[in-house]
C-alpha cells in the first residue's frame, strides 16, 4: 500500500529527491539552503534549456525585488555543492546575455513509499526528453509514424550513433499524442538471459516467471515497450519481443540494437551519422553552421561547455573535427567537451593522435559510453572469433574497399569462402562496417574511430607488419594490372596522349 511518492532526479553521482527537497551524494544529504534548492529543482526540471535570469528570480523570490547578485550567490552555492567544473564535470552553465542552463544528463525515477517508510523503485519510466535532438527531427517523425502503422521498429546503428536518444524522443512524441503507457528497459547492465523477464516485469510493476505470462498480462494494455541495447542478448530478447508482438495486439515495440532482431513484423530504421558538410576548401562557415554535426558540436561547446559562440574560422575547424569523427554524435560530444577545456585548436591537435581519439572521456556517461574505446569494446566483445580477425585485418584500408580486397588482405588460405563471407556479413550486420552499392557491387568502409580501434587490435596481436605488407603488395599488384589510360587532361585543357606521341605534341602546341 502506498503512503506517498518521491520523484528522484539523478545526474552524475547526485540524486535530487524533488518532493523531499533533498540533494544526496553517495546517500549522504548535502547542505543546501532553501533558495538554492528552489533554484536547483527549477533548473534540473528543465535540463538543457537556457532559462532567463529574470524568470529564475521571479520563481525563487516571487513578489520580491531582488538583484542579480543574489541569484549569482545561490548559483555559486549550488556549483560548490555539485563540485561543478572539477574533474571536467559540468552541471550549470552561464550562457552570456541569456541566463543559466542545467547541462548535466538527468534520469527521472518515480518511487512508491511504503507505510514503513521504505522506498521501492519502480523501474521502466521513460528517461527525460532530450533537450535538443539535433539533426534527427525527420527521422524521429518517420519512426513515430512507422511505429503507429507497423507496431514494431528497430533502430539499427553503430556505437555512439544516438539510437537511445532517438528512441526516447520518439516515445515522448508518441505519448504527447496518445494515452499510451511507456515501459523503458535498458538491457546494457544485464549479462544473462534469465534476467530479461524479471527486468521487464520490474519495469511494468509485475512479477513474471515467463515471457508467455508477460504477453498474457499486458494483452489488454495500450503500451509502448522500449527495449534498449539488445545486441548482447539478441536471441532471447528477440524471442520475447516476437511473443509480445504476436500475442498482444495493443503493444508497440521499439528496440535499439547494433544488429537486427530478425523476427516477424520488425521494421528496420538505420540511424545514419550526422551531416558534416563537404570535405573541400569551398565550404563556407555559413554552410558549415547549418550542418547537423557542427550544430551539435557548437551546442555542446557553448551550452554544456559554457564557451562563447565560435567565430567563422573556428566554425570551419569544428566542421573539420566533425568530419574526422564521421558525424558520430557520441564522438562529437566528447570532442566538444575536450574543446571546452583545451580550446578548439588544441582539441583538433589531440584528435590527430589515434590513441587520443579513442580515449576522449565523458565522466558522467555510463561505462560503455565514457570513451569511444569503451563503446567499441562493447561491440568487439560480441563478435565471433573469425569476425574479430577480419575486423582487425581490414584496418589498413582507408576509404572504401571491395569484398575481393578484404578477402586477399584479411583472409587465410585454409578458410572456406563461406567462412569469410559470413564474417564480413556479420561485421556489416553488427554495424561495425558501413556498406554501399556501386554498380550493383558492395563496397565497405570502416569509420575513422573503428579503423583506429582495429589498428590497435592489429598491433595487440603482433600482425601489423605482416598485414600491412600484404596490403601493400596487393595494392601494387592492382595498380600494375590496370591498363594505363590512353589520355590525361592537364591544366589549361592540355591533353596528353600516351599511345600517340605526335598527337601529344600537336595538343601541346594547340594549347600553347
Amino acid at each position: 500500500m502506498s503512503g506517498g511518492a518521491v520523484h528522484r532526479l539523478s545526474f552524475g553521482p547526485f540524486v535530487l529527491l524533488r518532493d523531499r527537497r533533498t540533494l544526496l551524494r553517495d546517500d549522504v544529504a548535502l547542505p543546501l539552503g532553501d533558495r538554492a534548492l528552489d533554484l536547483l529543482i527549477y533548473l534540473v526540471d528543465r535540463p538543457g534549456e537556457v532559462i532567463a535570469k529574470k524568470e529564475l528570480i521571479d520563481h525563487v523570490w516571487p513578489n520580491v525585488t531582488v538583484e542579480e547578485g543574489s541569484l549569482r550567490v545561490h548559483v555559486a552555492a549550488i556549483r560548490k555543492a555539485l563540485r561543478d567544473g572539477q574533474f571536467g564535470d559540468r552541471y550549470i552553465a552561464n550562457v552570456q546575455g541569456r541566463g543559466y542552463s542545467f547541462v548535466g544528463s538527468v534520469v527521472r525515477r518515480h518511487y512508491g513509499v511504503t507505510l514503513d517508510g521504505e522506498t521501492s523503485e519502480r523501474q521502466g519510466h521513460l528517461p527525460t526528453r532530450p533537450a535538443m535532438v539535433i539533426g534527427r527531427d525527420a527521422l524521429v517523425g518517420e519512426i513515430k509514424e512507422g511505429l503507429r502503422a507497423d507496431r514494431f521498429a528497430t533502430l539499427l546503428g553503430s556505437a555512439g550513433i544516438g539510437k537511445t536518444t532517438i528512441a526516447v524522443a520518439v516515445a515522448h512524441a508518441l505519448t504527447e499524442e496518445t494515452s499510451e503507457e511507456v515501459c523503458f528497459v535498458d538491457f546494457a547492465s544485464l549479462n544473462a538471459p534469465e534476467h530479461i523477464v524479471p527486468a521487464l516485469g520490474a519495469a511494468l510493476g509485475l512479477e513474471l516467471e515467463s515471457d508467455r505470462e508477460l504477453a498474457d498480462l499486458v494483452r489488454t494494455r495500450k503500451l509502448l515497450v522500449i527495449l534498449d541495447n539488445c545486441e548482447h542478448l539478441i536471441d532471447p530478447i528477440a524471442a520475447i519481443a516476437e511473443q509480445l508482438y504476436q500475442d498482444a495486439a495493443q503493444v508497440h515495440i521499439l528496440a535499439t540494437s547494433r544488429e537486427l532482431l530478425r523476427i516477424e513484423g520488425e521494421r528496420c530504421y538505420h540511424v545514419p551519422p550526422l551531416d558534416c558538410g563537404f570535405e573541400d576548401s569551398e565550404q563556407t562557415a555559413e554552410a558549415a553552421r547549418h550542418c547537423s554535426a557542427v550544430r551539435l558540436f557548437v551546442d555542446r561547446l557553448t551550452v554544456k561547455g559554457g564557451c562563447p559562440a565560435p567565430k567563422d574560422p573556428e566554425i570551419l575547424l569544428a566542421a573539420e573535427i566533425c568530419r574526422k569523427l564521421d558525424g558520430v554524435p557520441l564522438a562529437i560530444e566528447l570532442a566538444a567537451e575536450q574543446a571546452a577545456m583545451l580550446g578548439l585548436n588544441n582539441a583538433a591537435v589531440r584528435l590527430a593522435s589515434s590513441t587520443d581519439l579513442l580515449q576522449l572521456d565523458h565522466r558522467t556517461n555510463v561505462g560503455r559510453h565514457r570513451t569511444l574505446k569503451a563503446a567499441l569494446d562493447w561491440s568487439f566483445d560480441l563478435l565471433a572469433d573469425t569476425e574479430k580477425i577480419v575486423l582487425r585485418r581490414i584496418a589498413p584500408f582507408v576509404g572504401h574497399f571491395s569484398l575481393e580486397d578484404a578477402r586477399y588482405v584479411a583472409g587465410e588460405n585454409d578458410w572456406s569462402e563461406g567462412r569469410f563471407l559470413d564474417a564480413m556479413a556479420g561485421l556489416a550486420g553488427k554495424s561495425l562496417i558501413s556498406t554501399r552499392l556501386v554498380q550493383g557491387q558492395p563496397q565497405y568502409r570502416l569509420l575513422n574511430a573503428t579503423r583506429t580501434y582495429a589498428l590497435e587490435k592489429l598491433e595487440d596481436h603482433a600482425e601489423a607488419d605482416a598485414i600491412f605488407l600484404r596490403h601493400s603488395r596487393y595494392t601494387v599488384d592492382k595498380i600494375e594490372s590496370r591498363p594505363p589510360p590512353s589520355a590525361l587532361t592537364l591544366d589549361q585543357g592540355t591533353v596528353l596522349w600516351f599511345d600517340q606521341p605526335e598527337r601529344a605534341k600537336s595538343s601541346r602546341r594547340a594549347a600553347g
